[in-house]
Formats: C-alpha cells, structure tokens, sequence
C-alpha cells in the first residue's frame, strides 16, 4: 500500500473523530449556573408570548379602525368577541318647503248699539206724563210749581186719585211756596231698595229729575233697577 493510501485513510479518520465529537457536544445540556443573590434576570420572551402580543396588536388596530376580526394563530385559541362597531349612516334630513303663510281676513267691526241717554228736562214743561210711584205734589216740587195751581189746572182735589200715565197740565206763572222744595239733601249716593223705579227715588229727594238721574249713571230709559244698586243723585 503506498503512502498516498495511508495518508487518505489517516484523514477520513481523523475527520470521522471530529464529526462524532461534535455530534456527542451537541447532545450534552448545558450546566444551569446559579444567578447571583439580587441580580435581575433578563427577561426570556417564549414563542407562546409572542403569539398573545401578535394577537392583542390585531385586536387593537381592528378595534380603532371601527370592526373586531379575529385570526387564526397556530397554537394560539381565539374566541368571538361579544360586540362589534357598527357604523351609524346619516338619516336624510327631512325637506320643508316654505308654504304661503296664510292671511287672516280681517273680521268686520260689530256696530255697537247707541244708547240714547235722556237729557234733564229744561225748564217747565206745559204737560207732564204721570208714571208709576209719581202724584201731583211731586211735580209740584220738581218743576217749583204751586200744588193748589197744578190741581186746579187739572180739576183735581186733595183726595183725587190719579193713576199713572194721566197727563197734568203744568201752570207756567206759578212757583213753589211751602218751604224748601228738597226732601233729602243731594248730590248723595243712594243704595237702590226693594220696590224702586227711577222715578220714585226722583219724588223721594224732591226737587230731582228722573231723567238727571238715569243721565247721571249711563243709564237708559226703562232701566229697570236691582236692588243693593248704587246710584248717584245729582
């Protein structure tokens, strides 16, 4: 066998002894050395970890972009999320259309019916009408007449009996001489009582006008008056 045969075997073999002692160092576990008292270890991040931070990274970007999508991890259990974003869309505003405003007609003015108040008898008048709660003495007194002339003019007596809506003849040259022609003092307020007209009240204070009074107050001819009502006697 020459030299060159020798020096090849010698070479395979020392190179199959390298190749088993690597395989035998590979094989053999490292010695676990003890970690000084108060030290802090540097934290190992294991394949496991990595995963649950690549998944918690997903879930974060798809909760800001508005919609939660779960992916398939090898080794890592994924599980429905209970909620989802959902995107509102914009109702359609609702269109009015300007009407024609409408124009109220303008309703006609009722007329208010014109009372007509009566005006004070002027002076003496030449006949008066007799109404209800009226006698002769009275006109005397209201228009200063003398009662004896007032009932002869009329062919009247002292015990003559008239009844409303007799009309007397009024003297003209006569005037009133029996003391004052006033029974109650006035202007006054009165307080209306069961019973009375106008009228009555006018006879009652003397020397008052009927038609003074209903002017007085605002009111109207016929007026009927209510009892506990105020009045003024001018």
């Amino acid at each position: 066998m020459s030299k060159r045969s020798y020096a090849l075997i010698l070479v395979i073999l020392i190179a199959g002894l390298t190749l088993a002692a690597c395989e035998r160092s590979a094989s053999v576990s490292p010695v676990a050395t003890s970690t000084a008292s108060g030290d802090i270890p540097f934290p190992v991040v294991t394949q496991s970890q990595i995963m649950k931070d690549i998944l918690a990274a997903t879930q974060t970007s798809g909760a800001m972009s508005g919609t939660i999508t779960t992916g398939s991890l090898p080794g890592v259990a994924t599980s429905t999320p209970a909620f989802a974003f959902t995107t509102a869309t914009p109702s359609t505003g609702m269109l009015v259309t300007p009407g024609t405003a409408s124009t109220a007609t303008p309703q006609p003015t009722a007329t208010p019916t014109k009372i007509v108040y009566p005006t004070p008898t002027a002076g003496i008048p030449t006949s008066y009408t007799l109404q209800s709660g009226e006698f002769p003495y009275c006109i005397a007194r209201r228009f200063n007449v003398d009662p004896g002339a007032l009932l002869s003019a009329n062919g009247l007596s002292t015990n003559s009996q008239v009844s409303p809506g007799t009309v007397l003849n009024i003297p003209q040259n006569t005037t009133w001489s029996y003391g004052s022609r006033a029974l109650k003092s006035h202007p006054a307020s009165y307080t209306v009582a069961y019973g009375d007209t106008v009228y009555t009240i006018a006879c009652a204070f003397g020397d008052a006008d009927p038609n003074t009074i209903l002017a007085a107050n605002g009111l109207s001819s016929g007026t009927v008056l209510t009892q506990g009502q105020v009045i003024q006697i001018p």
